[in-house]
């Protein structure tokens, strides 16, 4: 296990740092900077539309509630444990460079999805569509390149098979420490929760997603909002803390005694894609079976996930942790966020139980999600192998991730992940990258006819 973690050390460093900044500032400029321009109009065709009743445009799902079905599979245990990590091992300016990540991730995201919309096709067994990186790659660069669409979709199907393993783990450990249940059995009580999802497609993943994950987020961001609000005169303060750790490193403080700009940027950028996913190419999957006019349109999504989810879930966390004080008591990880909301909130029982809930239902929607992600990838690779028992096998293999994962070790499942992460970003991006032409055009034809007035 040592050997991926540091092959995963050495690709979250300069390596996919650069890659990842080179194609959204590449992607920025050939959308004319898409993700700020375009902002109020992202808000208006996502929040100003999440209460209307029909859509138009082909597709079988409602871009809402496939946003809610992508965003049960970002806003997850990374946005708590994920983000304590990220402070505990960089410091401070790992919250800078996680922002920064952030930005540019939602021009990724929004590539993403317009090429995914682009690129689906009707499943006539199914009457769903299929979509993802696998498609893109395999009709917009030509079947020369097959090969690198099972290869992504492998790698794309095992990294969400580990995630499996790295929700339960944040999951058990949440309620060992704070209500004293054993792993096992949370890990046990997880699978048979997620069974009654896992084996239902989409539509079962879009039911549940559509219910829990706005209910959990508005809780969760509550939460943080009353530690930020009694504490707001210490705004002026924190922020010149993250952004001067962000390119001086931390002093020595606690647990991230020594903390470089690398190490602040290692962390900032992998729990920030880890979260958002931009780069990763889930957002391609799931969005392609929406109802739209067209695929930038669509990819508006994008950006709202990738807004909502680091911009202002992420970020929460983040201020509770730096505005309580707690950044610099050695703690790292879930015990870190954990330690900031109890010292936050009136009774120390109240922080531990907000972040137990988050932990608690965060993780079960993204695991629901991880599975279906890992079912997509593996439909794709077994073609000839029918979808049901693709569901079947898949689901079994999940359910058994959640309760192995249970019992892991915190470090290295993470460690894994993001290796697994890692190498599914760089085969996507430079994807992206090579087909950022057709992201111009169709950006181009939507925006320039005037559709987006319509």
């Amino acid at each position: 296990m040592g050997i991926f973690i540091k092959i995963s050390d050495f690709l979250w460093g300069w390596p996919l740092i650069i890659i990842i900044l080179l194609t959204a500032v590449v992607l920025t400029v050939r959308t004319g900077a898409i993700q700020f321009r375009r902002f109020g109009y992202m808000l208006r065709t996502t929040f100003g539309s999440i209460f209307k009743k029909e859509e138009e445009g082909e597709g079988v799902m409602k871009p809402f509630k496939l946003a809610m079905a992508a965003m049960s599979g970002t806003i997850g245990t990374g946005n708590i444990a994920g983000v304590g990590l990220a402070i505990g091992i960089g410091g401070p300016g790992a919250v800078f460079w996680m922002w920064i990540v952030a930005l540019f991730s939602m021009v990724t995201k929004y590539s993403e999805i317009v090429l995914g919309v682009k690129y689906r096709e009707l499943n006539k067994e199914t009457g769903e569509y299929n979509s993802g990186p696998m498609y893109y790659i395999l009709k917009g660069l030509g079947s020369k390149w097959g090969w690198l669409a099972v290869t992504y979709a492998v790698l794309f199907g095992l990294g969400y098979f580990v995630m499996a393993f790295v929700q339960s783990n944040t999951i058990a450990a949440a309620m060992s420490t704070m209500l004293n249940v054993k792993p096992l059995i949370t890990g046990i009580v997880l699978a048979v929760l997620m069974s009654l999802v896992v084996y239902g497609g989409l539509k079962r993943l879009v039911k549940v997603a559509d219910v829990l994950v706005p209910f959990m987020t508005i809780v969760y961001f509550l939460a943080s909002l009353v530690i930020i609000l009694m504490n707001i005169n210490k705004l002026p303060g924190v922020f010149g803390t993250i952004i001067s750790s962000a390119f001086t490193g931390s002093a020595a403080l606690g647990g991230f005694a020594g903390s470089t700009v690398v190490l602040s940027m290692r962390q900032g950028f992998a729990r920030g894609i880890y979260s958002n996913d931009g780069g990763v190419g889930l957002g391609a999957v799931i969005h392609g079976q929406a109802i739209t006019t067209h695929p930038a349109k669509q990819g508006m999504w994008g950006i709202f996930e990738v807004f909502i989810d680091t911009c202002v879930v992420c970020t929460a966390t983040a201020l509770v942790i730096m505005f309580t004080g707690v950044y610099g008591s050695g703690e790292k990880g879930l015990a870190l966020t954990s330690l900031a909301f109890s010292t936050g909130l009136p009774g120390k029982w109240l922080g531990h139980a907000i972040v137990c809930f988050g932990v608690v239902m965060f993780g079960y929607t993204t695991s629901i999600n991880n599975n279906f992600l890992f079912q997509n990838a593996m439909g794709y690779v077994f073609k000839n192998v029918k979808r049901k028992i693709i569901i079947l096998v898949c689901g079994t293999l999940s359910l058994s991730g959640a309760i192995f994962g249970a019992v892991g070790g915190l470090e290295e499942i993470w460690g894994l992940s993001d290796l697994f992460l890692a190498l599914v970003i760089l085969i996507n991006v430079p994807v992206v990258l090579a087909l950022s032409k057709e992201v111009r055009e169709l950006t181009k034809e939507y925006y320039g006819h005037g559709q987006h007035r319509k």
